[in-house]
């Protein structure tokens, strides 16, 4: 049988216990001497009490948080299971204005607190000592500056010896136990269990039961362990009952211990061993509230050891688990239902959980927890009941077992159809739906038609009645529901289908929402956000990524859907001229395997770097990047060919390719964006030196309904420059506006790029913004601009606006490249600028101060420029530089 794991309980319950504070025994023993020095150490930012199991921290700290509580003093509870509260917690100290002392955090069982949110304990220590004033009662020593912080005298550690009970605490925690107990015993409990609080309850109750305690000797087992063992054995056998029926629970409750136990006495039975002290503790907000029990470890490590000696305990253990895992499938608990069947021995109950509950926990992420749920079905399981290979299924596709998911796919389609018939039971519904999931992802790789795969899932789903199929809605769990319509509308998404897509995400968030199932709200808020993007709705967008990761935490976002929301991130910092939040979405992008993604996201990927290597002025990388098609399941979707051309237009024109522009506008036209490509034609007119005319060519096509936003809202700046190249201010003024009223929703800000660099657009919008009724994204974009210009390079290339601008002297586009020696050199972004001030005569001082950086940067420059050059002087670098072409020369417009 299978021992039941501290985890056996539902994630209800263990959320329920954060911040409650336990009550202390009714055979308390309040211990001053204690509490002045838990005091003192309060005044401190760090309190430590380090002990062993046992030894009284959490009923000590108990009793001093009540003390101060009814004295009027605020104290926050936070036990170690509950790291996130403790974040909150700290986070809301950080924040603090300083005005008054923060109140005291009390952290029991710290020792259980994650690596990371001790590490962020640790830094806030270093740095802010004084924000926070935490009291940490743990097993072990933690990874912080406590040694720096006593020396400061801003820190005090409580150690077991510090824990130990003295003579006349001794005697008042015996005499509560053990009334009978004379002087003579207590003096041998003390000097045999060394004022062990845990040690010292367990030798009075078992005084009180049997008269005398037999004290084991040096060579039998631990003092501790036989205590517990004799006083466990004094209990009523309803109690032991109710105990090995419960122990496996990390908390339980009274209603779930008579539920466990079978025993309607069971809360009754906790109530009474928290209030004597048997280790188990009582946590509740207040005395009339339903409390929370916690077993003490060593009494659930001496009940597992009774389970894995007796066959009657074992059994009792079993038949519990088995009321668990039927009590939680009730509630729909599938993950809490099948660990207690796993309890429960039984593989009938095992795979029915599976087959109701697989997908939701699945979806969850706990594939370890499904997998053992298979391991635990006996050889030919499956061959007897093979609606469970769907499941199968889909545990392989989330595992990486690709071959495996492919093939199981393939059986659960066979057995659809040789079991298509009337009535359809429960069982078909769930096989149904789990192979119209697998056959929407292979869909989306080229393994099954995309369209065939997008069909028959609305047929399942009653959204689209074939023929002789009268429409029948499938009857499926929410999670089950919700996880399919996000396959169908990532599947929607690659065939074009952008609105179908984003109905079935907003139902498939509210079925998520409904079900609470955390995971997938984040999964169909990340497919979400890719659908905004292609939209061009970048805003909105970044709202659903952002709360796709808020969710669950970036942590717990599965790969597929986290590679969603950091790409979205990406581009939405890029619209905004963020070019570092930018790069630090893509790093994270990089750092992702995304073997198992489809070519929605690679390619999105391909796009944003490419964007970001063209920010940074690293135009050939950027041509690399974007040179071939990402590999794909068939023709792109049509908004993935559309930004695809759209980019390789821009850096075309910064590279001064006139064919690759053509070749790019005529792939827009071939794949549906023909308005797109209409307005890039109307701009590239404005080489023909009729401002006039590509004025009217824009407009005209502006006033369209539904063009895509970040090409329009481009258009509209590039109209802007051109009015006012036209010496018509008003109209320009006029553009201005229009041009910011199509920016704001979506904040849009890239669109400005272009224009930014065109001599009197900033100060057309600076006039604006001091003007007397600015727009209210003015400002705003001012600023953004601003920074965004400070920070540009010329080695990026030349715009459209800048080769054709009316002085016709406008450089061409910065090589960075060329063969010296017969050997392929590049320079860096920062080396072509030193060339540049190097080319007019420029000393060191006056390079330093041109380009914002140190001499010694400039002649850092300088030897690793000779040094691509092959020379060892100033003239001799020009002339190989000139001869190379790497420096500036004349430029000619497009038209």
């Amino acid at each position: 049988m299978t021992t039941p794991t501290p985890d056996q309980t539902s994630e209800e319950i263990q959320r329920s216990s954060g911040g409650r504070v336990p009550r202390p025994p009714l055979t308390l023993v309040t211990r001053e001497r204690l509490h002045s020095a838990l005091d003192l150490g309060a005044r401190a930012p760090l309190t430590m009490l380090v002990a062993p199991a046992g030894t009284g921290k959490t009923v000590l700290l108990s009793d001093w948080v009540a003390r101060r509580r009814q004295a009027g003093e605020s104290v926050v509870w936070v036990p170690g299971q509950a790291a996130g509260a403790l974040a909150e917690t700290i986070d809301e100290a950080a924040g603090a204005d300083g005005t008054r002392p923060p109140d005291p955090v009390v952290v029991d069982d710290a020792h259980l607190l994650p690596a990371d949110t001790v590490a962020d304990l640790s830094r806030m220590l270093r740095k802010s000592p004084h924000a926070v004033r935490l009291v940490l009662a743990t097993r072990y020593d933690l990874p912080l500056p406590v040694p720096e912080l006593e020396l400061g005298g801003m820190a005090l550690t409580l150690r077991s010896r510090d824990l130990r009970f003295n003579d006349a605490e001794a005697t008042a925690l015996v005499q509560a136990h053990a009334s009978n107990a004379t002087a003579e015993d207590i003096s041998l409990f003390q000097e045999q269990t060394a004022g062990w609080a845990a040690a010292l309850v367990l030798a009075a109750r078992a005084f009180a039961a049997s008269g005398a305690v037999v004290w084991p000797l040096a060579n039998q087992r631990p003092v501790l362990d036989l205590l517990l063992g004799e006083t466990l054995s004094t209990l009523d056998a309803r109690v032991q009952a109710m105990l090995l029926s419960t122990f496996g629970a990390t908390a339980v409750t009274g209603h779930l211990a008579v539920m466990l136990s079978g025993d309607a006495d069971a809360g009754a039975m906790l109530a009474d061993l928290a209030g004597s002290g048997l280790l188990v503790t009582a946590y509740a907000d207040g005395q009339r509230s339903d409390p929370l029990y916690r077993y003490h470890p060593l009494l659930v490590e001496l009940l597992r050891r009774r389970v894995a000696g007796s066959n009657e305990d074992a059994r009792m253990v079993v038949a519990a688990q088995r009321r668990s895992a039927l009590y939680y499938e009730n509630r729909g608990d599938g993950g809490t239902a099948l660990r207690s069947a796993l309890g429960a021995e039984d593989p009938a109950l095992v795979a029915r959980i599976l087959l109701g509950h697989g997908p939701e926990i699945l979806a969850a992420g706990d594939l370890a927890l499904v997998t053992a749920g298979f391991e635990a079905l006996p050889d030919g399981y499956l061959a007897a009941h093979p609606h469970l290979i769907g499941v199968r299924g889909l545990l392989r596709r989330v595992s990486g077992d690709v071959t495996g998911a492919v093939m199981d796919a393939a059986s659960a389609d066979e057995l659809v159809g040789a079991t298509a018939r009337q009535p359809v039971t429960p069982d078909d519904d769930a096989l149904e739906a789990d192979a119209v999931l697998l056959r929407l992802w292979e869909s989306r790789y080229g393994w099954q038609d995309v369209h065939a795969a997008i069909g028959r899932a609305r047929s399942t789903l009653g959204l689209e009645p074939t023929d002789g199929d009268p429409g029948r809605r499938a009857v499926l769990a929410p999670e089950r529901l919700a996880w399919l319509l996000i396959e169908l509308a990532a599947a929607e998404t690659w065939a074009d289908e952008l609105d179908a897509a984003l109905s079935h995400l907003d139902e498939a968030l509210v079925t998520a929402r409904m079900a609470g199932h955390t995971r997938l709200v984040a999964g169909g808020l990340a497919h979400r956000a890719v659908v905004q993007y292609a939209r061009g709705q970048l805003q909105n967008a970044a709202q659903s990524a952002q709360a796709a990761l808020d969710v669950v935490g970036e942590d717990g976002l599965p790969q597929e859907y986290a590679v969603r929301a950091h790409v979205v991130m990406g581009f939405a910092a890029m619209s905004q001229l963020d070019l570092d939040a930018a790069w630090h979405w893509h790093q994270l992008l990089v750092a992702t395997d995304l073997a198992d993604s489809d070519t929605v996201v690679t390619a999105l990927r391909s796009i944003l770097l490419a964007e970001l290597l063209i920010e940074a002025g690293r135009l050939d990388e950027a041509l690399t990047a974007l040179t071939t098609d990402p590999a794909g399941a068939g023709p792109l979707p049509s908004f993935l060919s559309r930004d695809l051309a759209l980019l390789r237009v821009r850096l075309a024109i910064l590279l001064g390719d006139r064919a690759g522009i053509e070749a790019q506008l005529r792939e827009l036209d071939r794949t549906g964006s023909a308005t797109e490509a209409e307005l890039l034609r109307a701009m590239l007119s404005v080489g023909r030196g009729d401002l006039q005319a590509t004025v009217s060519r824009i407009d005209q096509i502006l006033d369209r309904p539904d063009p895509y936003p970040p090409i329009t809202s481009a258009a509209a700046a590039f109209r802007t420059v051109l009015l006012a190249r036209m010496g018509d201010g008003p109209a320009a003024d006029v553009s201005l506006v229009d041009t910011l009223n199509r920016v704001a929703p979506q904040r849009v800000l890239q669109a400005f790029v272009p224009a930014s660099g065109e001599p009197g657009f900033l100060d057309q919008l600076r006039r604006h913004v001091d003007g007397p009724n600015p727009h209210p994204f003015a400002a705003l974009a001012l600023g953004k601009l601003t920074d965004y210009l400070a920070g540009s390079s010329e080695s990026r290339g030349l715009t459209l606006l800048a080769r054709t601008r009316p002085d016709g002297h406008a450089p061409p586009p910065r090589r960075l490249d060329a063969v010296v020696n017969g050997a392929r050199i590049r320079l860096t972004a920062r080396e072509a600028d030193v060339l540049d001030q190097l080319a007019l005569g420029s000393s060191y001082a006056e390079i330093a101060q041109a380009l914002y950086i140190t001499e010694n940067t400039v002649k850092t420059h300088l030897m690793s420029l000779y040094r691509k050059l092959g020379v060892e002087k100033r003239s001799a670098a020009l002339r190989v530089a000139r001869a190379a072409g790497l420096t500036q020369g004349g430029g000619q417009p497009f038209g």
